[in-house]
């Protein structure tokens, strides 16, 4: 065999195993086919036969039967909570059924990828938290932590306060686990999947309920819970808008602002390297997809108005008609009747 051929085969083999990640597991079609592939093997060696995991990553997943999907169901609600925030953007967070999941869009040091790591780390955090607060797994359960402050008598303790600590510590060595810290990437990467874990951490809830006589609230039992994750993404959305730009100091491996009239980053501000590409255009090598053929909001001057979700292209629309239901009646009993009404509807897309 010509030694060419054996160092391409070499370095693909190496792309490979560089490009694939654990988000692989979040893809609800592929996952299901990897339960299918692993239904011999047992239960405790499934994650060892995952080549898309590192090493860390599947002695983690392998700890206990279940882990495997509450990993899934956090790659997974990562994946979509990134799709609803920018379904109105030029870059709308697209995915491929691939190993690594998202596309060129990763070998930029952009905002977007500074997104996509803070809302996948938090996703685990947030699955395996409310995990154990279900009682799904046997390493976890409530924080009973929370319990040991002290409430004035105000009100007790009571009920199952989200054990955050533990999520977040599964989290940080799952997810971190897998970056080169003396890079520029592995440092921004890590950065922005500790943002993702402090905002769920900054957002939590005090929820309360009262007990006694007659609803007169004599005793007041209080726990602590995580919020809805779609106002994590949503959180997060807003640090996306307001992302620092930093540079590396090469001689403490550390990440700092460019200058000093910049604002100092905080451990919760989600940070980048290097701008983004505009996504206006096909652009294999920068992940971009462009706004060609996506839809647009002819009336909206925000992003997604169709000036600027089609970069002064124009915009065509297509016009249809749709039968819907209305002037439903209820008679009793019991039935709906309903009429039939058409309506026309335009919809615009992007030259």
């Amino acid at each position: 065999m010509p030694c060419y051929i054996v160092y391409t085969f070499i370095i693909v083999f190496v792309l490979q195993i560089v490009h694939a990640s654990w988000w692989y597991l979040g893809m609800t079609s592929s996952y299901q086919t990897l339960l299918e592939e692993l239904q011999e093997v047992p239960v405790r060696k499934r994650c060892a036969n995952l080549q898309f995991l590192a090493p860390k990553q599947q002695k983690l997943c392998d700890q206990e039967e279940k882990l495997i999907d509450v990993i899934h169901e956090g790659a997974n609600v990562g994946i979509e909570e990134c799709q609803f925030q920018f379904k109105d953007r030029r870059w709308n967070c697209s995915t491929f059924n691939t190993t690594n999941v998202f596309g060129q869009v990763l070998s930029t040091k952009s905002r977007e990828t500074a997104y996509i790591y803070a809302i996948s780390s938090a996703g685990v955090m947030y699955s395996v938290t409310r995990a154990c607060a279900r009682g799904q797994l046997d390493q976890c359960g409530c924080d009973t932590k929370t319990r040991q402050l002290v409430t004035d008598g105000n009100f007790e303790w009571g009920g199952c306060s989200d054990n955050i600590r533990y999520g977040q510590r599964f989290s940080k060595e799952f997810v971190d686990s897998n970056e080169m810290k003396r890079n520029d990437f592995g440092l921004m990467n890590v950065w922005n999947n500790g943002a993702g874990r402090k905002t769920i951490k900054d957002n939590m809830e005090f929820i309360c309920k009262c007990h006694g006589v007659s609803g007169s609230c004599s005793v007041k039992i209080c726990w602590r819970k995580m919020k809805a994750f779609r106002k994590i993404g949503s959180a997060l959305k807003a640090r996306f808008d307001g992302a620092s730009i930093v540079r590396v100091d090469r001689n403490r491996l550390k990440l700092k602002r460019l200058n000093k009239n910049q604002k100092r980053p905080t451990k919760r501000d989600l940070v980048y390297l290097e701008e983004s590409p505009d996504f206006c255009n096909f652009n294999p090598a920068s992940g971009s997809l462009g706004t060609r053929g996506r839809k647009c909001n002819k009336t909206s001057i925000a992003v997604d108005g169709c000036s600027l979700m089609c970069c002064g292209r124009g915009y065509y629309t297509l016009v249809k008609e749709e039968r819907d239901d209305c002037d439903c009646k209820f008679y009793w009993c019991c039935r709906v009747v309903c009429k039939k009404c058409t309506r026309t509807v335009e919809m615009h897309y992007c030259n």
